[in-house]
C-alpha cells in the first residue's frame, strides 16, 4: 500500500490517536525515541483535557502501544517513523525520508505532515523500453518493493541474407517499423493502466534515443505532459541503478518547480 493510499484510508478514522513523526538520527537508540517521546508527554495530556474527548480515559494505553513499538522497533535504513496509535488502533510506518519530528492529538489521525512528505516526494514511473522488451517501474514513498511490469513483443530486428538484391527491403523495413509501432503501442496502453493508479504522479523514460520520441507521441495526450525528462538504458540494466538516475531527474524537476513557484 503506497502513501496516499494510507492517508485516503486513516483519514476516515475517528476516536482519540496520537499521531507521533519522529526523525530517526544515525546512531541514534531505540532509549531515545522513548526519551524524545517521553519530552512531549506532559503537553500531549494537557491537550488531552482540553480536547474532552470521551475516550480521554483510554489515553494511557493509546501512549503505551506507542512506547511498547519504540522499544523494539527496527529502524534500518528509516530516516522517519509515522506511528497513529488509538483506542482499536494502532499502525506505524518507515519513511526513507525526513519529516519535522511532530506529536499531535485529536479526535483524528493527524495527517498533514505525511501529505506534505508526498508532495515533496510524488510518485514516479519509469518506461524501460527497447525495440523487443520494456518494463514500467512504479516508485513509490514508502513502498519498501517497487511494482513492475516486463512486456514483450516480437519485433523483427535485421534484414535476412536472402532478402538483399531482391527489391524488398523497403518492404522489410516497413515490416519492422509496423512490428515496432504496435510493441510502442502496446507499452503505452499498459502505462496508461499504471498511470490511473496515481493520477499525480511524474513518468520518466528509459530508452535509447531513437525510441524516445516515437514513444512519446503514441501517449495520450493527458500523460504527455507528466513525462519529465529521459535517459539512455537497455532493459537489461540494473533496476536499483535505473531508479537512483530517474531519481535524480525527479530532484531536478522539483527543485526547479519550487522556483517558478517562489
Amino acid at each position: 500500500m503506497n502513501i496516499r493510499q494510507i492517508i485516503k484510508r486513516l483519514s476516515s478514522k475517528n476516536g482519540l490517536f496520537v499521531s507521533f513523526y519522529l526523525p530517526i538520527s544515525p546512531g541514534e537508540t531505540r532509549k531515545e525515541f522513548v526519551t524524545t517521546f517521553h519530552s512531549h508527554l506532559k503537553d500531549l495530556k494537557h491537550a488531552a483535557r482540553n480536547l474532552r474527548h470521551k475516550e480521554e480515559k483510554f489515553l494511557d494505553t493509546i501512549i503505551k502501544k506507542i512506547e511498547d513499538y519504540l522499544e523494539t522497533a527496527d529502524t534500518h535504513n528509516t530516516k522517519s517513523l509515522i506511528i497513529f496509535s488509538g483506542k482499536d488502533f494502532f499502525e506505524a510506518f518507515k519513511l526513507p525520508v525526513t519529516i519535522p519530528l511532530r506529536t499531535h492529538i485529536d479526535d483524528k489521525p493527524y495527517l498533514n505532515p505525511l501529505s506534505t512528505a508526498l508532495e515533496e516526494n510524488p510518485s514516479f514511473i519509469i518506461v524501460l523500453i527497447d525495440r523487443t522488451k520494456a518494463k514500467i517501474i512504479e516508485v513509490n514513498l514508502g513502498q519498501e518493493e517497487v511494482k513492475s511490469k516486463l512486456i514483450q513483443s516480437d519485433v523483427p530486428q535485421r534484414i535476412l541474407a536472402k532478402g538483399a538484391g531482391t527489391g524488398k527491403e523497403s518492404n522489410i523495413l516497413r515490416h519492422i517499423e509496423d512490428h515496432l509501432h504496435r510493441h510502442l503501442l502496446k507499452v503505452a496502453k499498459e502505462l496508461e493502466k499504471f498511470e490511473k493508479g496515481f493520477p499525480d504522479g511524474l513518468i520518466i523514460i528509459a530508452a535509447q534515443k531513437e525510441l524516445v520520441g516515437k514513444f512519446k507521441s503514441l501517449l495520450p495526450r493527458s500523460i504527455q505532459p507528466k513525462v519529465i525528462g529521459n535517459f539512455g538504458a537497455d532493459t537489461d540494466d540494473n533496476e536499483s541503478g535505473l531508479i537512483k538516475r530517474a531519481q535524480r531527474i525527479v530532484d531536478d524537476y522539483l527543485e526547479k518547480r519550487a522556483w517558478h513557484e517562489i
